[in-house]
Order: C-alpha cells, then structure tokens, then sequence
C-alpha cells in the first residue's frame, strides 16, 4: 500500500484578531487543516471525502470495511493514492463487488463523510467473539480517551475516535469528521491485520444510525461515546444486537441496548 501516514501537517497557523473580556489582541491561532480526495474502483468513483491530511490510508480501508465493501470474503488487495488526481485507486479479490444486487447505495447525513455509503444488504451469520466489559472499565477507557485528545484541544476543531480492549486504548485518531474518526481506527486496526470483533469503538461524537452501521458492518460489537445516540441509532443497535452506551463522562454513563454486555 500506498502509505502517506504522518507525513503532513494537519494544522496551519493562521493570525487573527482575538476578544477576550472586551480586549482586542492580534494573535496567531493553531487552525485545523483539510484536504478532499477521492476513491475509485475500477474507474469509478465510490467515494469523496474531506478529512485532516494524516492517517488518510486508515481512513480509506476503514471506510471500505464500514462500508461494507472489504469484508470477510472480500479483502482489500492495494490501495495506491495518486497525488495529481488526489485520488486512491483500490483493488479487491472481487473488483466488481458494487455490481452485484445485495448492494445500496445510502446518502450520509454526518458532516466530512463520502458522498455515498454503500451498504451490503446481506449480512448472514457471523461468528464474532464473545466481549464483556464492566463499569468500572467504560469509565477508565474513556478517561483515557479523553486525555489523548491533543488535536482537538490544540483546535478545537476535530472528532476523536479509538479501538480498545477492556483494558487500554489500541488505536486512536482524530478528524473533523466523526465518520473519519471512525473509519480512521478501523482501517489501523485492519492494516496491521489485528481482528475487530473484539475491540470497543470509543467516539467523541454522536451515535447515529450511519455510525451504527459502519460498526455492525466492521463486527464491532460495542460502541462508547461521551456524546447522545440517535433514536433510530438505538433501533438498529437493537436490530443488530450491539451494545451501545452513551454520556460516558467520569464514573456516569447510559446504556440504551445490549445490557448482557456490560457486567457490574
């Protein structure tokens, strides 16, 4: 693969005029950066995303596996980022994938995602891990999750989103899209071959029923946010039989559906 990880900046110093208690002041202020590109398969374009400029090869398997379209008995082969195009061409075993009829296409609601979701329709039975956690761990993972947030306290201006076990956070990234935070720490988890059925998402944003999806089609099983879920976020966790908590602040938090998952 193609690997741009770390190799640019994702924020530019910008001057500005700042009030603060009726005070004005001329200073230089940490802004976040962003970039657009796009991702074709066969010559056809599957999806325009707008992001920070790192991690942007994490960003683009993750959203392949959210998506639906790496799966099991799909593996993603290459992705090569074309820089003149601002383009990544992706090769799977089976490149003709979007032609087949168990899949749709969904227009995303969340701000900086693609500009379509493909979704595969049928699913069928997956064998996922069996995965606890207690009380007491939601609140220290989160805890930690927190502290790690340095884009967004420099910013101010960015989602977070990490992969943990019950112990300690495994992969963590950041992006002024949520989705993108999201398909950011799957696509890591994915490169370094390291399963995800087992894992827990930790997010900064809202639970929608798009990032619900994407984790039911990545086989995450629990997802963690500081932030509120959605109604029909909720329904389709219960469809789908994921654990989903949120207000995950401190010691305090909600769980709207998957209870047997988290043990006192």
């Amino acid at each position: 693969m193609n690997n741009l990880q770390n190799k640019v900046e994702d924020t530019k110093i910008k001057k500005i005029i700042r009030f603060k208690n009726g005070i004005k002041t001329e200073v230089n202020d940490i802004i976040v950066n962003e970039t657009s590109f796009v991702i074709s398969l066969q010559c056809e374009i599957i999806g325009i995303l707008t992001c920070t400029l790192s991690n942007m090869d994490d960003l683009v398997v993750g959203y392949l596996i959210s998506s639906g379209v790496v799966w099991e008995r799909n593996k993603l082969i290459n992705i090569e980022y074309i820089s003149d195009k601002q383009k990544y061409d992706v090769t799977l075993e089976n490149n003709n994938i979007l032609q087949e009829s168990e899949y749709q296409v969904i227009k995303p609601l969340g701000c900086a995602s693609g500009d379509s979701i493909f979704i595969r329709l049928k699913r069928g039975e997956r064998n996922l891990a069996e995965i606890t956690i207690n009380a007491n761990e939601i609140s220290g993972l989160m805890i930690e999750f927190n502290k790690t947030s340095e884009l967004f306290k420099t910013t101010g201006g960015v989602h977070s989103a990490a992969l943990a076990d019950s112990q300690n956070i495994l992969v963590f990234r950041e992006d002024i899209g949520r989705h993108n935070a999201v398909d950011k720490v799957f696509g890591s988890l994915y490169i370094q071959k390291q399963s995800l059925d087992d894992k827990i998402l930790l997010t900064s944003g809202r639970i929608s029923s798009e990032i619900v999806m994407k984790s039911i089609n990545a086989g995450v099983q629990i997802i963690v946010s500081r932030s509120a879920p959605t109604y029909k976020g909720i329904e389709l966790a219960e469809q789908n039989n994921i654990t989903l908590i949120g207000f995950a602040r401190s010691n305090n938090f909600n769980i709207y559906s998957g209870f047997e998952r988290v043990k006192s």
